[in-house]
């Protein structure tokens, strides 16, 4: 069983006192496929959408890993009551030929035994920018500057709770892009970041021989 872990907020630069954020798997940069499953079914839920139908074909599977990896160690039936899920859009807007839903298949995946899971796409990709692994890194403020809140989705009152899931934490600055965003809208709940997995990195030569010397 792989419970949700919650981040020490100390190892991310955006994160503070007051973000509850939580990880269920380990993405090791650098790492390639084997190794773990947890590079295996981040890099497969990350190929393009314009990839071959054969990776396509290991997206959808990862699809279906991470979505019944949520279904099985989350209460489903009290988080349906207390929780609204907003995925996190890609970097990519709407009509984009590399546009990627792949946080709301998850999540769609992940109720489809539970048809009053509250699934809303509160965060809209406005404009196209580079992805954080591709290129600088931005701030949390210039996140947000590429997205909006679709605000018609906020007419029916959210639950106590928005879990905002994406699916690799490294700093923090997506989550607290989304967060400053859902705020500044107005969103009166209590604010969660769930992640399918959170980067590490692999010991490098030179920590090997400090700890060797040590």
């Amino acid at each position: 069983m792989t419970r949700p872990i919650q981040l020490d907020n100390d190892a991310y630069r955006y994160l503070d006192d007051g973000d509850s954020c939580y990880h269920f798997l380990e993405y090791t940069s650098g790492g390639g496929f084997r190794v773990s499953q947890g590079n295996q079914q981040i890099l497969n839920l990350k190929k393009r959408p314009t990839s071959s139908e054969n990776e396509l074909y290991y997206k959808g599977k990862a699809v279906n890993f991470w979505g019944d990896l949520l279904a099985s160690e989350l209460n489903l039936a009290v988080v349906s009551v207390n929780s609204t899920f907003v995925p996190m859009p890609c970097s990519k807007p709407r009509g984009h030929a590399e546009y990627d839903d792949r946080m709301t298949k998850v999540l769609r995946r992940m109720g489809r035994l539970t048809p009053a899971i509250d699934i809303r796409e509160l965060l809209v990709q406005d404009r196209l920018r580079t992805s954080q692994h591709e290129g600088d890194r931005l701030t949390p403020t210039e996140i947000a500057s590429f997205m909006s809140v679709d605000t018609g989705l906020l007419v029916e009152p959210v639950k106590p709770n928005i879990v905002i899931v994406d699916d690799v934490i490294t700093m923090g600055a997506s989550f607290k892009a989304a967060k400053m965003l859902l705020q500044s809208a107005g969103v009166q709940a209590n604010l969660v970041g769930l992640f399918l997995a959170k980067t590490v990195w692999p010991a490098s030569e030179l920590d090997d021989w400090l700890d060797a010397l040590g």
